[in-house]
């Protein structure tokens, strides 16, 4: 007679980490972010979350003055956050006056970016990434989620959430005058 319950196959999965320097040089088809040192695959988007990413873009860029709509990307664009984290928003707006630098790409920090919600890896979308944009620098993140048909508004200077939903008018505090009609975001 043996101890305990009976012996069960134990699995340990080995994780190299490498650094935002080490991760640059990887092949740049291979779709990834860098999340604590570890390389994580990213699914390609589907046609509903690309147009959702596109009706976000093209909402800001109507915002900003025509001189301004360089400093909003899609994604994906590696944003290095540290030398363990470098993520890639779907949309990142930056500062006033700056813009992304050419090859090698350097970004700057963007005050705002938006995640629209992949199922695949809503865990990572929803709580990793909100908490790596916090402790980077970035002072909102919008996270648009399809299913749910929500919009939420996390202010990271201030550590609030505001959610939206259908028949509501999302608002942004990082970009004043910034706001987007939740049901006419989702009408595809």
């Amino acid at each position: 007679m043996g101890r305990g319950a009976p012996a069960r196959a134990c699995y340990v999965r080995e994780v190299t980490r490498i650094t935002a320097d080490e991760y640059a040089k990887l092949p740049e088809d291979f779709r990834s972010e860098l999340i604590d040192g570890e390389v994580l695959p990213t699914p390609t988007p589907d046609p509903s979350h690309q147009l959702l990413v596109g009706r976000l873009l093209s909402a800001v860029r109507d915002h900003l003055e025509k001189d301004s709509h360089d400093r909003v990307l899609p994604g994906p664009c590696d944003l290095r956050l540290d030398d363990w984290n470098v993520l890639a928003p779907d949309v990142l707006v930056l500062p006033e006056g700056t813009r992304a630098s050419p090859r090698p790409w350097k970004i700057p920090l963007p005050f705002l970016v938006m995640e629209v919600i992949d199922p695949a890896i809503e865990p990572r979308d929803r709580e990793v990434k909100l908490g790596r944009y916090r402790a980077g620098g970035v002072r909102e993140e919008w996270i648009v989620d399809e299913d749910r048909k929500t919009v939420e508004v996390h202010d990271l200077v201030a550590g609030s959430r505001t959610v939206f939903r259908t028949g509501d008018v999302a608002s942004s505090n990082a970009l004043p005058g910034f706001a987007i009609d939740v049901a006419r975001l989702f009408e595809l």
